[in-house]
């Protein structure tokens, strides 16, 4: 009876806590753009410039969020552990349909990072994470 109890609650967090993956090819996905920046003071730092447009999309109902979490073990990729900060740079309170934003080297105090793009409606739904590093 235990086992069954346990099972049931299991299932019922699992499905509570589950989200929806966005798919690379998604045109959410593709309104999102990546560039590496050279920075002004070191060659072998580059800098990253993100840039949505999200205009050509129907978003009535739909709030859009860009994660981003510095990372402090670089040599792990997109499955790094160890984390410096985590912040948004789109976000429902200061959203806009067009826009971009630098993240420099210096100011964030890291090596390399990552992001992903959050959805949410009547469900949640994120990307994958994707795996930028500041030094070349």
């Amino acid at each position: 009876m235990k086992k069954i109890f346990l099972l049931t609650v299991f299932c019922f967090v699992s499905a509570v806590q589950a989200q929806n993956r966005i798919e690379n090819d998604s045109p959410l996905l593709k309104s999102i753009k990546v560039e590496q920046l050279q920075d002004a003071k070191f060659d072998f730092i580059k800098n990253a410039s993100i840039a949505w447009d999200f205009s050509e999309l129907e978003l009535n109902t739909t709030d859009i969020s860009i994660e981003v979490v510095t990372i402090l073990d670089c040599f792990n990729g997109e499955q790094a552990s160890q984390f410096k900060d985590q912040f948004t740079i789109l976000s429902k309170e200061n959203f806009s349909l067009k826009g971009s934003t630098q993240l420099i080297h210096i100011e964030l105090m890291a090596k390399c990072l990552k992001w992903r793009l959050v959805v949410k409606g009547t469900e949640t739904s994120v990307s994958d994470w994707f795996y930028f590093s500041f030094v070349k």
